[in-house]
């Protein structure tokens, strides 16, 4: 073999590792769930994807059949996502809107909160989710990569959710929602075992090569037996808007 041909099978062998790494776990459980959701109609189930970011998830939900808007608090990726040819818009414009809608998505936002801005932050998307609509949360347990994302402050389980915005599940008292949903679904995901500290993640030595090629099979693994060769570090849950409270 040529060393042309090596440096193009490396490098195809190289970009199809790196697809397989940044392979979204979450989007196939989120459109099964859109899906069973949504009603009959696609076209005519309104969802807003909070927080929707480069349009990951908007994208194939757009491609789906449902109309889906996005809003994201970076104006930047807005118009990014508007360039793309996705419904966008920014947190400002979406609260001079008044429309209600049937599905709404918050997925890997509430990790980025605290308690109490996050109880303020739910209810207020909460309140343009119409009464028998659902909402998708998806988000990652607690997990030696948890804190890989700078801004992560800390994560929350379904129990968590649940003392705050379902109706006497253990009530919290210090947060209580004016929004009262139910858990009708839940999912947890299972991802590869990751090579966390280690110093050949983060510099180039001589043990890089050897990490990156355990981590491969390692994915190999979880892909291949459907999760059961991995770890949980995330959920999904689906939650049905049952009512709003008049307090």
């Amino acid at each position: 073999m040529t060393q042309g041909k090596r440096g193009s099978l490396y490098s195809r062998l190289k970009a199809d590792f790196y697809s397989l790494l940044r392979y979204d776990y979450d989007l196939p459980q989120i459109l099964k769930y859109c899906a069973k959701y949504s009603g009959k109609e696609r076209k005519t189930c309104k969802l807003l994807d909070v927080g929707c970011g480069y349009g990951r998830k908007l994208k194939p939900l757009q491609d789906a059949g449902y109309d889906a808007l996005g809003v994201e608090i970076n104006p930047t990726l807005v118009a990014a996502n508007q360039k793309n040819g996705l419904n966008c818009m920014t947190v400002e414009a979406f609260e001079a809107t008044e429309g209600q809608f049937d599905l709404m998505l918050m997925s890997h936002i509430i990790e980025h909160f605290t308690p109490t801005d996050l109880k303020a932050f739910m209810d207020d998307y909460l309140d343009r989710l119409k009464v028998g609509g659902h909402l998708i949360i998806a988000t990652p347990l607690m997990s030696s990569t948890f804190y890989d994302d700078f801004d992560h402050v800390k994560p929350y389980y379904p129990q968590g959710i649940m003392m705050v915005f379902v109706e006497n599940y253990d009530e919290q008292v210090q947060y209580v929602s004016r929004n009262k949903l139910q858990l009708k679904n839940i999912w947890f995901r299972r991802r590869h075992y990751r090579p966390q500290f280690v110093t050949g993640r983060y510099l180039r030595t001589s043990t890089t090569k050897w990490w990156q090629t355990l981590e491969f099979l390692s994915v190999l693994a979880c892909r291949a037996s459907g999760g059961k060769i991995g770890t949980k570090d995330g959920w999904i849950g689906v939650f049905k808007k049952v009512k709003v409270s008049q307090d």
